[in-house]
Parts: C-alpha cells; structure tokens; sequence
C-alpha cells in the first residue's frame, strides 16, 4: 500500500512569490523520482499565503531517498526564512484500514 502525506506551510506574504516559485521547481523535479506517484503543490482558496503539498509515494525507502536529493536541499535553501511557522506534516491512513 503507498503513503500518502499532507504537508501545510504557513508562507510570510513578502515571501510568497519566491516560496510559490521554489515549491512549483520542487514538484517538478520530485514527480520524476522512482516511488514518487504524486507530488502536487496547491494554493489554499480558504487561507492566504498557505502552501499544501499532496504527496504519495510507493514506500518510506521512496521517501527516504527523496529527502536525500538534491532538490530537497536546494529548496531548502531557497525557501529559508520564507515560512511563519514549522510546517504542519499529516500522513494519512485511511478510515477503517
């Protein structure tokens, strides 16, 4: 069964646009990793300057590689001192799994 995670990053607006392009490269560049079976970025419709990456992946080796890229550690870099907040990470289980 794959994993599913749900990542929201709480944006300061005067780092938006730099934010919005670092995770749009991201997510470009992670869908072409082996086990990465979705990674999209979205924009909130209900909360400004909030980012949510919907990820799934074939396994946690698949994860575990993808944090070892480097275009993690480049994003990383890109985005740094660009969010309010730690971001909130949610891995999903389905109900009644």
């Amino acid at each position: 069964m794959s994993i599913q995670i749900v990542v929201v990053f709480d944006v300061r607006p005067e780092h938006f646009d730099t934010a919005v392009a670092a995770f749009r490269d991201l997510a470009a560049r992670t869908i072409e990793e082996e086990g990465a079976l979705r990674f999209d970025a979205f924009l909130s419709q209900g909360r400004d300057n909030t980012v949510v990456l919907v990820e799934e992946w074939a396994d946690q080796d698949a994860i575990d590689q993808h944090m070892k890229e480097d275009c993690v550690r480049e994003f990383l870099d890109r985005v740094e001192g660009c969010f309010r907040s730690e971001a909130t990470v949610h891995r999903l289980e389905a109900v009644g799994a």
